[in-house]
């Protein structure tokens, strides 16, 4: 039987600067080659004397068996000392968690807000080289530093539909105005049949799916990824319960019958 509370070592193999506070760690563990995740799904990420954290996987899990990659934002105590760690030091792991997003069976659309594209960008990595499936992306964010993966946009705007928009400024090549996500959905027409996958603050929630269902999206197509409250990871805590589930162990991805079942959205 698995430990869950099994700490492995896991080797910083590569450091990418994202933004001013957020990195990109790309780690290996021992017996790599038998690592598998779901794209959506987290690690818990942690050093000795600072505790751990929850953290979405941010890469392709087709390349599980090579690395995995943790996109981490500083915003404390861990995380900054996280994002000061060089190639070749170690962090301590535990995962991957919860469960991911449903298979993509038909087109995609991804709509991510601030550090909401972390776990989307996963998603996109897995079928970006699908020639059956078209992907339509949405990403909106406060202003140039705080957006993550930009070497990586030309590729998304060649190889999907990719709307960009920032709150503060506009980015040349990639926006057109300032303004929210909310704004791009008033724009811009939704993929008719496609899967819906929404990861951000909460608080656009309700927002994104007011513009999403004005456009006719079926209800049953959208999924959101609700990052937030997790501590132990394994459901027994109980810090993240949400009705009568938990985000860390039956989210982090819920469809939005059951976010409606309980009021939540």
């Amino acid at each position: 039987m698995k430990n869950v509370y099994e700490l492995r070592p896991a080797q910083i193999i590569k450091v990418i600067v994202e933004t001013p506070i957020t990195k990109t760690l790309v780690l290996k563990i021992e017996k790599q080659r038998s690592f598998k995740f779901l794209a959506g799904q987290f690690m818990q990420i942690g050093l000795p004397g600072f505790g751990e954290c929850p953290i979405s996987i941010s890469s392709n899990p087709e390349d599980s068996a090579k690395y995995f990659s943790l996109t981490i934002r500083a915003v404390g105590d861990l995380t900054e000392k996280l994002n000061n760690l060089k190639r070749g030091e170690k962090v301590y792991v535990r995962g991957p968690f919860g469960n991911g997003f449903p298979e993509v069976n038909k087109d995609l659309v991804l709509i991510g807000g601030g550090c909401g594209f972390i776990p989307l960008r996963s998603v996109y990595e897995e079928n970006k080289k699908r020639k059956d499936v078209k992907m339509q992306l949405f990403i909106g964010c406060a202003n140039e530093d705080s957006l993550v993966f930009q070497p990586e946009l030309q590729e998304m705007k060649v190889k999907s539909d990719l709307n960009l928009i920032l709150e503060k400024q506009i980015l040349k090549g990639y926006s057109k105005q300032k303004g929210y996500i909310t704004d791009l959905l008033k724009s811009k027409k939704v993929f008719s049949d496609a899967l819906v996958f929404i990861c951000g603050p909460e608080v656009m929630y309700k927002f994104v799916l007011k513009g999403l269902l004005a456009q006719k999206v079926k209800a049953e197509n959208i999924y959101f990824s609700l990052e937030k409250r997790m501590h132990c990871g394994v459901g027994v805590c109980q810090h993240c319960a949400i009705g009568t589930k938990y985000v860390c162990k039956d989210g982090p991805v819920f469809d939005y019958e059951y976010l409606k079942s309980i009021n939540y959205i």
